[in-house]
């Protein structure tokens, strides 16, 4: 246990190493943000303009408010999707020995826009079904609906690891959707067998960062409150953005840890970024 917790965290390090190389990379999960903004204040806008929140609330919607609600969920993975796969295609690049910027990884995604948004509809139906059956499953309560939960989560789970190297097998080897699923599944089962250490690791890292910047945002706000309202009110917005910084900087090395993961499971190769004890110390086998 403590070795691989020692193993994520060194390849915790050599990712933050990269993204101090290309700090632009940062800003693709900026994009995604902002992007996820403009499509739900659009969404909200268009359903209230048709009343569809209305319906809703009433029980009566009609078959309209709810190609809405698909088309909205349509439209967040796709943007989610789409610079994330950019993120993915620069950090591959410098894993390569390239020197990615930003326009070069937007340029890498765009040219797989199209596959993009149809495996961006196939990973929204995935989710909107796995979300519809956890809110039926909150609702029965007791032990089944808890037992139900439980196994849709594992079901979530498992996707997410099946559809781990999708991305990067569309954008980097332009392969297809039903080429990219199969190849994909084939690197897990190869490589990683069932558990991803290096993952976990990162969301144990993030987890505590978040944790510091909530716990240093309460400092602030208890340290500025005797100014007022409107020092208390600077202490919570200094910690929001802490948090949001750091949501920022591990979703940046989310992309490059899968663009390095996809390097050796695809290649053998280890990026020269990354030592070959460190990547091969993230892989459980079988």
């Amino acid at each position: 246990m403590f070795a691989t917790i020692g193993r994520s965290f060194a390849l915790f390090k050599l990712c933050l190493h990269v993204l101090a190389v290309d700090k632009e990379l940062i800003l693709f999960p900026v994009f995604s943000t902002i992007g996820f903004i403009v499509v739900t204040l659009t969404f909200t806008g268009i359903t209230f303009g048709i009343g569809s929140f209305e319906r809703l609330e009433a029980g009566t919607s009609n078959a309209l408010d709810l190609l809405m609600i698909f088309a909205f969920y349509v439209a967040v993975y796709f943007v989610i999707i789409f610079f994330n796969a950019a993120l993915v295609f620069a950090a591959h690049e410098r894993l390569e020995g390239g020197d990615p910027n930003i326009r070069s990884g937007l340029a890498g995604a765009s040219t797989r826009i199209v596959t993009i948004f149809l495996w961006s509809i196939i990973a929204a139906t995935v989710g909107l079904i796995l979300q519809l059956l956890s809110s039926q499953a909150r609702e029965q309560g007791g032990i089944f609906g808890i037992i139900a939960q439980i196994v849709i989560s594992l079901l979530g789970a498992a996707w997410s690891l099946i559809t781990f190297f999708v991305v990067p097998l569309i954008v980097i080897e332009h392969r297809g959707l039903k080429d990219s699923f199969t190849a994909s599944f084939a690197l897990l089962k190869r490589t990683w067998g069932e558990q991803v250490v290096g993952n976990f690791g990162l969301g144990l890292l993030q987890l505590l960062a978040t944790l510091a910047a909530i716990a240093v945002g309460a400092l602030l706000t208890l340290i500025l409150s005797p100014l007022g309202g409107a020092g208390a009110a600077l202490g919570v917005a200094l910690g929001v953005i802490l948090v949001v910084g750091v949501s920022l900087v591990f979703t940046t090395l989310s992309g490059i840890y899968k663009a390095a993961l996809y390097n050796y499971a695809a290649t053998g190769q280890v990026p020269s970024l990354f030592t070959d004890e460190t990547i091969r110390g993230a892989f459980q086998q079988r």
